[in-house]
């Protein structure tokens, strides 16, 4: 039993390198944009190549947060359901939780306010959307504040995922679980049907639907994901490598489809589209399989993911998703790209990866792992080194 629970407590290195290549495609997606967004093409004529999805869709990059996130802190919950490991304690749980989104997100906060106040870089906000900030108030309809980050917006979604998982986790049982994938699919399509006509303008629509409720359905399928991955390593029959690589390959092949659905339907997304209410959770399903393969012992996944770089990236993901939107701010008010002739990307895309991942560095080295290390000191025994707080360095 012992060597089981080390097998499910285990740094599962392709999810490492999956969250750090999530990171870049965010980045990659906000670098694009604001170097003029165009199409990207390999080669020339009826033979050229168009990759422009793999740009304009990084955004997709925050579904993998949410589906890789509700894996790799369903694994506790499981292992006590099996009987491999006592119940989690909810009380670490929500100190990690807490310890794993706020300091990190506050010293941004506090940079962002100090360079306002003191050299007007940004915009100073007012008492409501300052305390809006601090609260993470950002996806609550009329009642809710503009982050001063942007991205910050996904970070409350999540949060209210954390208040629901321990509950969710009681239906991760033999036949159950079916009931659990029953009721997040209803529950996301009841939701996302009865709130769409109330919310009559497309940014009204964006700040309704896009809250936890509306994609609870992607991250109950990486719940699952962890569900069947804990329950075929305890019964010794996970599938063979070769399953498993085809079983990434497919779910790779299922974010694409998903890519190019979006890429030939946006226009009508927000109008009601049928993708409207299926496509993070099919997103969300397809990562889900990308995540059980890789923890299975996907060759492939370990070719791709599983490298240096890639996993020192997924080790400081946060910092590199929180910081690099402003630092790009900052570099285009500054002119850094002025003079750049042409299409900027090239040169715009390293200049913002190195300067957000050395920010992210010191994000991780001065605020996250102090932080980290002070939440694992309770239950240490039980933390699994897959979830986003244990991350090892590379």
């Amino acid at each position: 039993m012992s060597t089981l629970r080390q097998t499910l407590t285990r740094e599962i290195p392709s999810l490492t390198g999956l969250r750090g290549l999530a990171a870049f495609w965010v980045l990659l997606y906000h670098a694009w944009a604001n170097a003029t967004p165009r199409v990207i093409e390999i080669g020339s004529g009826p033979y050229a190549l168009n990759l422009t999805i793999a740009f304009s869709g990084g955004w997709t990059g925050v579904d993998v947060f949410f589906t890789l996130s509700a894996f790799l802190l369903t694994l506790p919950f499981v292992q006590w359901q099996m009987g491999l490991a006592p119940r989690p304690s909810l009380g670490t749980y929500w100190v990690r939780r807490i310890l794993r989104v706020f300091p990190a997100y506050y010293a941004q906060l506090a940079v962002l306010l100090l360079l306002a106040g003191a050299f007007g870089i940004g915009v100073w906000p007012d008492a409501r959307r300052l305390i809006g900030n601090l609260l993470l108030w950002f996806n609550f309809g009329s009642s809710g504040v503009a982050p001063i980050n942007g991205v910050a917006y996904t970070l409350p979604i999540e949060f209210c995922f954390y208040l629901v998982l321990p509950l969710l986790a009681l239906l991760l049982r033999p036949r159950w679980w079916v009931l659990l994938a029953l009721l997040a699919i209803v529950e996301t399509q009841l939701y996302r049907h009865l709130m769409f006509d109330p919310a009559a303008e497309t940014m009204s629509k964006v700040l309704v639907l896009e809250q936890m409720p509306g994609r609870l359905d992607q991250f109950v399928f990486g719940m699952l994901a962890a569900y069947a991955y804990a329950r075929m390593t305890v019964a010794g029959n996970l599938p063979h490598r070769r399953v498993s690589d085809a079983l990434f390959l497919a779910g790779v092949a299922g974010v694409v489809l998903m890519l190019v659905l979006m890429q030939l339907g946006f226009e009508a997304y927000w109008q009601g589209s049928w993708l409207l209410y299926v496509w993070h959770g099919a997103t969300g399903a397809a990562v889900a399989l990308m995540l059980f393969a890789a923890a299975a012992g996907s060759g492939i996944a370990r070719v791709l993911l599983a490298n240096r770089p890639l996993r020192r990236l997924g080790v400081i993901s946060f910092g590199v998703y929180l910081w690099h939107p402003p630092i790009l701010e900052w570099l285009t008010a500054a002119g850094v790209f002025d003079r750049i002739e042409g299409y900027r990307l090239p040169w715009s895309l390293p200049i913002l990866l190195l300067a957000t991942v050395l920010v992210a560095e010191l994000s991780y080295r001065l605020v996250e792992r102090p932080m980290l290390r002070l939440g694992h000191r309770r239950g240490a025994k039980t933390a699994p080194a897959t979830e986003p707080a244990a991350a090892p360095q590379a």
